[in-house]
């Protein structure tokens, strides 16, 4: 039976840090040079998603940005792209305005992915750039207006407030047509959730059933932990929930497996691994 293994990385495969343990470097680089098939499903961007994996040995295409991308590694070239609609793009705009919030528009331009804002009023986002600039070396680019924008090639927009600031307008985006949206807690910083929006087109679920029916495996087994891993979840014959993960997301999984913190996922693969 071909069997492909995909891990979720925040809160799942990598600690509290947002780092690798190097115990789950060790063990996941020997299962893969065991002929263990093995990839990643995120809701990170590329740029620090590959900064961060950069450790392991991978060569399969990995899920981004919550299935709007899927990069193949091998090759060093998207294979697959989900942009939003212009004009869904602006009624976004116009609900995130309309409440009084900030976001970041992750849009394609020359080739290269730029996150854009028109405001650093918002004390979370601008916590969230900074960080990801200095860490990641993210690309992050001031406008006028965001509008001007929605033109190009968006893929994605973010909001990272307090819960109660996000869900109203996450019941809002349900109506929208064209668009998904995913509303989780940060795993880092409990004062704050994640809305993420980006095409219907896309999913961690249509990645993965892509790289299924590409690869022809037989079996998806996936770990998890927070609530946008749903999704990843629907496309697996087998899910689990590291023991740290949201009791949504426990409740789902068809087990529960140690934490983030005492490499539950590397743990289980070196399992599969001694058992073959």
């Amino acid at each position: 039976m071909k069997r492909l293994f995909v891990s979720d990385l925040d809160g799942t495969l990598l600690n509290r840090s947002a780092l690798l343990n190097e115990e789950t470097i060790e063990i996941i680089n020997s299962c893969i040079e065991g002929g263990m098939d093995f990839t990643i499903s995120t809701a990170r961007t590329p740029s620090n998603a590959l900064k961060i994996l950069k450790p392991l040995k991978l060569s399969l295409p990995i899920t981004l940005m919550n299935g709007a991308l899927v990069y193949d590694v091998a090759n060093g070239r998207y294979i697959k792209e989900e942009y939003l609609d212009e004009l869904v793009v602006m009624v976004i705009l116009g609900l995130v305005k309309t409440r009084g919030l900030s976001c970041f528009l992750y849009g394609v331009k020359d080739g290269v992915l730029t996150a854009y804002y028109d405001s650093v009023e918002s004390k979370s986002l601008t916590y969230f750039r900074n960080e990801r600039i200095m860490k990641y070396d993210e690309k992050f680019v001031e406008v006028d207006d965001l509008s001007l924008i929605a033109k190009d090639k968006v893929l994605y927009c973010v909001l990272r407030e307090p819960k109660e600031m996000l869900e109203g307008l996450g019941r809002e985006l349900t109506v929208v047509r064209g668009v998904k949206a995913e509303f989780y807690p940060d795993v880092y910083n409990s004062e704050y959730y994640m809305l993420d929006i980006y095409s219907e087109a896309a999913s961690k679920k249509d990645a993965i059933d892509m790289l299924r029916k590409q690869g022809g495996y037989d079996s998806v087994i996936g770990f998890g932990d927070n609530l946008n891993d749903k999704a990843l979840l629907e496309a697996c014959d087998y899910f689990y929930a590291v023991s740290n993960a949201h009791p949504e997301i426990q409740n789902m999984a068809d087990a529960v497996i140690p934490s983030n913190e005492e490499n539950g996922v590397a743990r289980y693969l070196q399992q599969i691994m001694n058992e073959q």
